[in-house]
This record gives structure tokens, C-alpha cells and sequence, in this order.
């Protein structure tokens, strides 16, 4: 269905409620109007203050943009949903005036105190929307008019990513399956945490602060999903929800909530990705030119075992910087080259090297982008990526964007020794140079690359440096 329907070109069809809607049997001839309109209608992330304290309960009102709202009527707010990237500070006054809160998680308010501590619930009478700001920092930057090759990150939402988050487990169990133990999940999210702290440069980690066993009573697994988000509370940047074995056939996530099907590592990285903001690894094959649906192996936001986030996705994070990226149109839009050597991304841990990780070549129109870069310096047991092998991905530029945006599609895939250059939506990439060295392991010589030397052109193969 996805190859069919091509919803890799639609992010409307990208953020699981799509498929959510079709594995409940909601996809019918009857339902496919009301259905339609609710995917092309846009979704921006909105504050949503409701009645009572849950997060289903009715909306009493709702805004997207920064400023200061005071509630209709006289009702009190119960529960307030806060968009990833936004800080919501709830006043007890009208005008934003009075005892106050702030918060950046969605909040039950039966659980919340002002800053002097009176219980919030029902007592809030306006709200102010801001952007959490990002506080300083080496991979949060700004690229001035006169430096061509800096690389701009445009996601706003990398203050709200980058800091210690919150993780609230919920075991889900229902008689007759099984599911893992708390202590079991509680030891992959804390792995998971220690993969952040390196790939974000000690940017992100996570903190549990709660866990508990949820009974639900159906089968059915948007039924079971449903009545188990309404016995947990929230209060958490994320809450992942462990199902019971062979209720779902898939593992999916919300705005902030992760669903899993087991107890994959991958599986947790893939869905967090998702509530990070970011969509699929897809490939498309360089002879054919067939899409496979989250086909690419150096990505977790793939289906294939991997050990990172592919660069263009790093880079939305805000986990590589300034310097790590290189663009080169102004080397080559005019007819000339460019020679670019890139070290491995790895683990994407920090690093004294001076040389990049990264080529880019933002394509005509200025919505796309193209990036080079070498995602392994060796061959391990995780998948079959050689060591020194060239990634080209396609990525969006994202002005904008909200939510799961950052979707890859991987171009072309080539070997650091290959004598061929590749044509990529008009721009040529060849390995000219690599340094490598060899390392012993259970008998075996294992080839180690510490650099790969691509050479960058636009004009014809036959005109080629």
C-alpha cells in the first residue's frame, strides 16, 4: 500500500494516523469522505486546555501562536496539551496576570501546582504560549550572509529536544498475553538514553519518572490503546506504552507517545525518532528507480537493524555542527568542482577531527537539499553497510516544518574504492581518495576508514575534472 499509494510524497499520509485508521478497519467506501478530510486537513500543533483531567476530555479552548489567551467563560482548566517546542505558563488571573505555572509537557492539572503552591486544577483563567528557547550552544548556530558554506538548521524546536527528557513507562497487559517486565523496558529506555548522550554530544538524555502496569480488557488494538491512555497520566515528554504480545501488528507513535509492539532497541529509537521529528529512511533504487519504504539500513527511522540516525537527520536534531557540514553550491553551481574530504559518522560521537562529516548541495527551488557523507568507518555484525561506503540521501530544507518532518530518501550508495562517478537529480559525485588502516579481530583483518575523498561537479560526465 505504500509503494501503491505513494504516501512518502504526502506527509499528511506519513504521521501514522493513516495507518492507524486502516488497521482499525476505519478505510471503508463509506467512512473514505469524513477520512479524506481529516488527512489533507492540516494539523498544526496546537495548545489545547480541557475540562476535566484527562486527555480526552472536551476542548475549552485552543491556540497555535505565541501570545497571551484568557479562557472563555467561567470554566477552570483541567488538562492542557503542549506541542513539542512550546512552553505553555498557566495563570490563575485573566490576562496572564495572577499565581503561575509553567509547562512544556502535556498536564494533567489535577497533579499540578502553581508556584505557590495552591493545586492548579480548575483555577486557571488565561495562558501565555511561548518557544522554548534553546540555551547556547556549539550545534545551535546562525549562518551569516557572507559564509556560503554554512549549512542553516532551520527546526525551532531544537531547545525543546535537546535537554534532559522526561519518560513515563506504561505496561500494558491483557489475559492470555504476555509482555515484557518494567524492569525490562525501564533497561532499553535507559540504553536508549545512553545513545542519545553520545550521538547528541551530551545533548539529550532521558529521565524516567514513573512507571506502572495498565490492565486492558480488548484485543483490539486501538481499543486497548485508547483505554490505557486514559488511566495514565501524562506530565511526561514522552510515555512509552509496551503492548502485549500480538495485539498490534506494527509499533507506531504519536505527538508524545510511543507504542511498541517488543523489545527491539531499534524499535524504541525508530518510534522517539518520530516524537523527535522524524519521519522515514526510504531508498530508492539507483537503477530502477524503486522506492522501498523505510528501506535504508543506516538509519534507525529504517526497518533494518542500524546504530544511527542517517546525517541529514543528525543535523535536524541539531547534533552535528557548523563546521561539520559543507555546502558547495557556490563551488559548483557556476560550472566548477569541488573536492571534499569527510570522515565517517560512526556513533556521531564528538570529535577533535577538523574534517566534515558532511557535502551538501542544496537543489534549485531551495526546498530540497542533497548530502554526502560516509555513514560507517567499518563493516560490523549490526548490518551489511561496508566501512568507507558513500551515502547521497535527499532531504527536505524543512522551513517551517512541524511534527515527523525530517523524511531521507536515499539516492546512491557506492563503494570509497569505486573508480565511477554518480549522477544524482543532476549532480555528479566520485571517490577519489580514501585513508584507511587495518585492525586485528578474531583472526580476521578488518579495514578501517578514517577518511573518504568525493569529488563534487554538475556539469556533464564527459566535462567532469
Amino acid at each position: 500500500m505504500w509503494e501503491t499509494c505513494q504516501t512518502y510524497e504526502h506527509p499528511e499520509l506519513e504521521d501514522g494516523v493513516f495507518l492507524d485508521e486502516v488497521q482499525s478497519g476505519n478505510c471503508t467506501a463509506d467512512n473514505w469522505t469524513a477520512l479524506r478530510e481529516q488527512l489533507i486537513t492540516p494539523r498544526p500543533p496546537l495548545v489545547r486546555v480541557r475540562e476535566s483531567c484527562g486527555s480526552s476530555s472536551p476542548v475549552i479552548q485552543e491556540a497555535g501562536s505565541n501570545g497571551c489567551y484568557t479562557l472563555k467563560g467561567a470554566a477552570g482548566a483541567s488538562y492542557v496539551d503542549v506541542p513539542i517546542g512550546k512552553a505553555v505558563t498557566l495563570h490563575a488571573g485573566a490576562d496572564c496576570t495572577g499565581d503561575s505555572v509553567t509547562v512544556e509537557t502535556d498536564t494533567n492539572l489535577c497533579e499540578t501546582s502553581f508556584e505557590s503552591g495552591a493545586n492548579a486544577n480548575d483555577q486557571v483563567r488565561s495562558f501565555r504560549i511561548q518557544d522554548v528557547e534553546a540555551p547556547p550552544s556549539a550545534h545551535r548556530y546562525d549562518c551569516g550572509e557572507a559564509e556560503s558554506t554554512c549549512v542553516t538548521n532551520f527546526n525551532n524546536r531544537l531547545g525543546a529536544i535537546n535537554q534532559k527528557n522526561t519518560v513515563r513507562v506504561v505496561r500494558m497487559t491483557l489475559d492470555g498475553r504476555t509482555t515484557p517486565s518494567l524492569a525490562t523496558i525501564r533497561d532499553s529506555i535507559r540504553d536508549l538514553s545512553d545513545y542519545f548522550s553520545v550521538a547528541s554530544r551530551n545533548q539529550v538524555s532521558l529521565e524516567i519518572i514513573g512507571s506502572q502496569t495498565v490492565q486492558v480488557t480488548s484485543a483490539n488494538c486501538k481499543t486497548a490503546k485508547s483505554q490505557a491512555s486514559q488511566k495514565v497520566s501524562s506530565n511526561a515528554f514522552v510515555t512509552v506504552f509496551m503492548l502485549p504480545s500480538g495485539m498490534c501488528s506494527t509499533s507506531n507513535a504519536g505527538s508524545r507517545s510511543v507504542f511498541l509492539k517488543g523489545n527491539l532497541f531499534r524499535d524504541y529509537a525508530h518510534e522517539t525518532g518520530h516524537v523527535l521529528g522524524l519521519k522515514h529512511g526510504d531508498v530508492r533504487d539507483f537503477t530502477t528507480g524503486k522506492i522501498t519504504s523505510s528501506g535504508d539500513s543506516s538509519t534507525y527511522m529504517g526497518t533494518n537493524a542500524s546504530d544511527n540516525y542517517n546525517l541529514p537527520q543528525l543535523h535536524w536534531l541539531g547534533w552535528t555542527k557548523k563546521e561539520e557540514l559543507v555546502k558547495v553550491n557556490s563551488a559548483i553551481d557556476n560550472g566548477g568542482s569541488i573536492d571534499v574530504t569527510l570522515r565517517p559518522v560512526g556513533t556521531n560521537a564528538d570529535s577533535t577531527s577538523n574534517l566534515p562529516l558532511g557535502a551538501v548541495w542544496e537543489l534549485p527551488g531551495g526546498e530540497q537539499r542533497l548530502f554526502i557523507a560516509v555513514p560507517k568507518p567499518r563493516t560490523n555484525g549490526s548490518n551489511q553497510i561496508e566501512g568507507g561506503t558513500v551515502f547521497v540521501y535527499r532531504a527536505p530544507t524543512c522551513v517551517g516544518c512541524t511534527g515527523m518532518a525530517m523524511g531521507t530518501m536515499q539516492m546512491a550508495r557506492f563503494s570509497a574504492k569505486s573508480t565511477n562517478e554518480r549522477e544524482v537529480t543532476g549532480l555528479f559525485v566520485k571517490p577519489v581518495g580514501y585513508t584507511s588502516s587495518f585492525v586485528q579481530e578474531a583472526g580476521k583483518s578488518v579495514e578501517v576508514f578514517s577518511s573518504v575523498t568525493v569529488r563534487i561537479w554538475r556539469s556533464s560526465p564527459t566535462a567532469a575534472p
